[in-house]
């Protein structure tokens, strides 16, 4: 293909000269939304070697068509990777995603979340009491992390060496499902410590006898399926748990500090809460990517995807697309966010959303009962992985 062609040859997609996954763009990837939507809603990413489906329109109608853009041959970029992630909820297709979506969203519905709310939210207001009485804090370490860390982790009740491990394996998986340069062979270690974790007889009974992860290896040998298959659904919620609530948690923290007027605004009407979530969530977009296997040829707008490649499934891009959201760059926890595509869309909409939701408006409301204002107090510094848009350190102080 000569150097300055303006398109794919073979597909007729635009080229936008960009590598998605160096660090550049993990660090700052709505530049790159914005250089892929002045393309067009698909477009050719040479230096991945991988099409991409940016614009919202596009997006949505190609995660809804699970028959040709299949999730069941994996969904990292890597064929080696995917050989492992097969068979998890998120790695598969209906009907047997629909068969294993059940058993591991039992305990996320928002009739069973009931349950643990009032554990949520006194633990919300213990880690808020505990920032003010501190004045500084890191956002990331002291807030976000704490509910996930303390509370979810033990839901889930892998053990005392699998709760520990939650987070590398979480954060490997990321890693593996883009590309991650020279983080590979340490990530690669880190599955591998999964791997032996899922195929260690013991660990069954290790697992916490009213944990989630029990419930799901139960409920799936009840219902037929197979030993290995059913031990491997606890990775359901070990990658979607932690790392994307986190992600969310901080990003929001940012966005209020950033914006003092629309934290003002959620602490004079905690109706808004709950949108204000929404566009957190739609301008942080936690998971930026995940790959499709295309099963067909098909045609979006004057693209034609070829059959037996991987498209990636740009979810961040599609929620920037000003076609959809007027100023999508803008903050602004009145918008209608309606339909955005920050936990995701169709089949594989986020698993764990309705959790996220909880701990998210837990914590937003302790933290407005409590503080007025509240500042960034130093240099954040930008997590590196390679499908994970999140944050590793925000130094901020309450305002008095």
């Amino acid at each position: 293909m000569p150097k300055d062609a303006i398109q794919n040859e073979d597909t007729g997609a635009p080229i936008c000269d960009i590598d998605f996954f160096g660090d550049e763009y993990v660090i700052d990837p709505v530049k790159a939304y914005h250089q892929m939507l002045e393309k067009g809603p698909v477009v050719w990413l040479p230096q991945n070697n991988l099409h991409a489906i940016v614009g919202f329109e596009a997006l949505t109608t190609s995660l809804r068509n699970h028959r040709v853009f299949r999730s069941g041959k994996g969904v990292s970029i890597n064929e080696k990777i995917n050989e492992f992630l097969i068979g998890s909820t998120l790695n598969s297709d209906p009907p047997d995603h629909d068969e294993t979506r059940a058993i591991t969203f039992g305990p996320l519905t928002p009739r069973a979340l009931a349950e643990v709310r009032q554990r949520i939210e006194t633990e919300a207001k213990a880690i808020a009491d505990k920032v003010v009485e501190m004045q500084e804090f890191d956002a990331v370490k002291d807030l976000a992390t704490h509910l996930p860390l303390t509370i979810v982790r033990d839901l889930v009740g892998l053990g005392d060496y699998g709760k520990e491990k939650m987070l590398d394996w979480a954060g490997a998986s990321f890693q593996l499902m883009g590309d991650p340069r020279e983080r590979r062979e340490v990530s690669i270690e880190k599955m591998g410590e999964l791997a032996k974790f899922l195929n260690d007889p013991d660990m069954l009974g290790a697992l916490k006898q009213d944990g989630w992860a029990r419930r799901a290896t139960r409920l799936a040998m009840e219902a037929g399926i197979e030993e290995k298959r059913a031990i491997a659904l606890m990775r359901d919620y070990i990658a979607p748990s932690l790392d994307t609530t986190i992600s969310a948690i901080s990003f929001g923290l940012m966005l209020f500090a950033k914006h003092p007027d629309q934290w003002t605004k959620l602490r004079a009407d905690r109706s808004l809460v709950r949108n204000a979530i929404e566009e957190i969530v739609r301008l942080n977009t936690p998971i930026k990517t995940l790959s499709r296997w295309v099963e067909e040829d098909i045609d979006i707008g004057d693209v034609t995807l070829k059959k037996d490649n991987r498209v990636m499934m740009m979810f961040g891009a599609a929620n920037r697309d000003p076609a959809q959201f007027e100023d999508p760059d803008t903050f602004d926890i009145e918008r209608s966010t309606r339909g955005h595509v920050g936990f995701g869309h169709g089949k594989h909409a986020c698993l764990g959303m309705h959790l996220a939701r909880l701990e998210m408006t837990s914590l937003f409301n302790a933290l407005a009962d409590r503080i007025e204002r509240f500042e960034i107090n130093g240099v954040k510094e930008q997590a590196i992985i390679s499908v994970i848009f999140s944050l590793e350190r925000l130094p901020m102080r309450i305002v008095s």
